[in-house]
């Protein structure tokens, strides 16, 4: 089934048109915004392959706590051991499959099971199960079966406060995988930053409509007025990739209520850095906007072809994330991203809208604007034909 959706989407004219320079070259066609086993496809053979954003450390604070989450549509669970340790691992019990933790808790010192009532360490193992050989012949494991029948490990990662996990396996070292990002920021202290608020959209669209508005610099003039006067396009570039990355900067040319007013900046930043703005895309479902007074960490969630869950954790400097004196002006960073993406969201749904018109083919490109637009369609059509 695979082969032949690939094949009947991926065609050879697209593949042609997807390999060619820009200016005669294209996006992704339709189907693969509308089509439902297209976004299972997407979950196999891209979001269980690479690493991908989980969860974050501030929802783990302490020893005991767990935070179940779902990434790539599995369901996955976060915790600190005993040690204080960070640990992910399949959020499913190992005997029947049930699910072990539906909502975060704190102050654990088992994982238990609510099923059969197996019971977990912190580390994973095995260590009870009730009535296994019979009514009251209950087991305690040890040795090499409490680790054969524990929890399914998660290989991951963590920066800072973001907890990435890898549920294949088999992705890149995640040190390689982040060099890009570490390079080009290499001037802020992330070290600094303090969580602040989540805020949560809704949007009647594909992901990867979302993740192409955002690292496309060409659409600002028209669907963001305030934002144009902030960073106008003359100040714009185009945006370039290196790895898993597309990334961008913008110059400032008038910083505004919830752009830089206000708010602590990263200690030490040049002139130059306290007027510039970067744009990350993480491939596939990460983006980052690193301002010289926050960090805006945008999280993906597909739901359907149509619709996506989408979360803005935002992270300021210091006193600046927590501290009654900045309210005002946290709250004007709330308002600005509410303003700023209900403008793309409706540029978004418009295009989903689109989707299923043939006469969109994978649109006309800017040689300019748009090379990004077409290397995400190559990174997506390279990872999904991959057996």
């Amino acid at each position: 089934m695979n082969a032949s959706l690939l094949d009947e989407v991926l065609t050879r004219d697209v593949r042609q048109r997807l390999a060619s320079p820009t200016a005669e070259g294209t996006a992704l066609p339709n189907a693969c915004y509308t089509s439902a086993a297209w976004l299972e496809l997407e979950r196999e053979r891209l979001f269980a392959r690479t690493w991908m954003l989980a969860g974050f450390c501030h929802d783990i604070p302490n020893p005991g706590d767990a935070h179940p989450v779902e990434v790539g549509g599995m369901p996955i669970l976060l915790l600190r051991d005993d040690d204080g340790t960070v640990r992910a691992f399949h959020n499913v019990c190992r005997h029947r499959g049930a699910v072990m933790v539906d909502k975060p808790c704190s102050g654990r010192k088992v994982l238990t099971c609510p099923y059969h009532g197996w019971a977990y360490g912190l580390d994973g193992r095995l260590r009870t199960r009730p009535h296994f050989h019979g009514a009251g012949r209950h087991e305690v494991v040890g040795g090499n079966e409490a680790s054969r029948a524990g929890l399914a490990p998660v290989r991951h990662a963590v920066w800072h406060d973001l907890i990435f996990v890898d549920i294949g396996g088999k992705a890149p070292d995640f040190a390689d995988h982040w060099a890009p990002f570490a390079r080009r920021t290499k001037d802020y202290d992330f070290g600094a930053l303090r969580f602040a608020k989540t805020l949560t959209f809704d949007v009647k669209g594909n992901w990867k409509l979302i993740h192409e508005n955002f690292f496309d610099p060409y659409h600002p003039p028209v669907v963001h007025p305030r934002l144009e006067v902030f960073a106008p396009i003359a100040l714009r570039h185009e945006t370039r990739d290196e790895g898993a990355w597309l990334y961008n900067t913008n110059g400032i040319a008038e910083p505004q209520d919830g752009r830089g007013v206000g708010m602590p900046y990263y200690p030490g930043l040049d002139e130059t850095g306290r007027r510039t703005e970067w744009y990350f895309h993480l491939f596939p479902t990460l983006d980052f906007e690193i301002w010289p007074d926050q960090l805006a960490v945008f999280q993906l969630h597909p739901v359907a072809p149509n619709r996506t869950i989408e979360h803005i954790h935002l992270y300021f400097i210091g006193d600046g994330a927590t501290a009654p004196a900045y309210e005002a002006n946290r709250q004007a960073v709330y308002d600005m991203w509410a303003e700023l993406n209900t403008e793309d969201f409706l540029i978004v749904e418009n295009m989903q809208l689109a989707r299923i018109s043939p006469g969109f083919d994978g649109g006309v490109l800017s040689p300019y604007w748009d090379p990004a637009i077409q290397r995400f369609a190559q990174w997506m059509t390279e990872a999904l034909s991959r057996p």
